[in-house]
């Protein structure tokens, strides 16, 4: 049995489970700034001070995707107190500008666009890992055991 903590909002539904939020954005969604803002207010209001991953999840039908609306997700507004987000988008050119943007810039923010959530989801969950052990690590050699 899952056990899944979830919010049910206008345009979209938040899901906390084995320490992943994914946010499924609703079909013929209007996705601007503005809701962006209000879902990650909720998503955040779900469990406050939690560090975990987050996958968001365009449908394809999506009445609108802004792009300053996918910008925002990745700035340092959006992730604080995010390990990392990875968003599912319907555009292979948004994911190729995303990458391209990945290989010029390397962002200091783990943030990532794909199209295919299982690989989004993957990454989300290895960026959080390592971040994790890292913390494992560095508590053990504060300890004098490495």
């Amino acid at each position: 049995m899952e056990h899944t903590l979830t919010a049910k909002l206008q345009d979209a539904t938040i899901e906390l489970s084995m320490g992943l939020y994914t946010v499924r954005f609703h079909e013929e969604a209007v996705l601007d700034v503005n809701q962006m803002k209000r879902v990650e207010k909720a998503r955040r209001e779900l469990l406050p001070d939690d560090r975990g991953p987050v996958l968001v999840l365009i449908p394809r039908n999506a009445a609108l995707v802004e792009q300053e609306a996918l910008a925002w997700l990745g700035s340092e507004e959006a992730m604080l107190n995010v390990s990392a987000r990875a968003a599912v988008v319907p555009s292979s050119i948004t994911v190729l500008k995303d990458r391209i943007r990945w290989a010029l810039f390397r962002p200091s923010v783990p943030f990532r666009v794909f199209r295919n959530a299982q690989i989004a989801k993957g990454w989300a969950l290895d960026q959080w890992y390592d971040k994790q052990i890292g913390m494992e690590i560095d508590s053990f050699e504060k300890d004098g055991v490495i």
